[in-house]
């Protein structure tokens, strides 16, 4: 899906504008019908053709309260380790979404290097 540029959005409105069909401006824009009825929608009203819309997005499952609180508890030692972290303090969680979580802010597991005898 490619971005519609802020001049085609104005050429698509005041077409729209014009009283011409979604069907006459999709052919002469180049562009389907569904965008030239989404376009005319969302930025007809306003004519501000270089506004990003709001997206909302889904909500994060753990929130920085509950990475705080994670932090908090491995820290301390209340948890071994992420296993045991979303055993028992995020049981709704998969082990997989606080591991990521954790690994966002800096908190990345490693596997300790033995010494090589020499």
């Amino acid at each position: 899906m490619s971005d519609t540029t802020a001049s085609k959005k104005a050429a698509i409105v005041a077409l729209k504008e014009a009283r011409f069909s979604n069907r006459a401006v999709a052919e002469k824009e180049n562009v389907a019908p569904s965008t030239v009825s989404r376009i005319n929608n969302r930025y007809g009203p306003t004519h501000h053709f270089d506004a990003k819309t709001f997206r909302p997005s889904r909500r994060r499952k753990m929130d920085d309260r509950d990475i705080r609180t994670a932090l908090r508890m491995l820290s301390s030692g209340q948890a071994k380790n992420v296993a045991d972290l979303q055993r028992r303090f995020f049981p709704h969680l998969h082990v997989d979404t606080v591991k990521a979580r954790l690994r966002e802010h800096g908190l990345g597991a490693y596997v300790r290097q033995s010494k090589p005898l020499l």
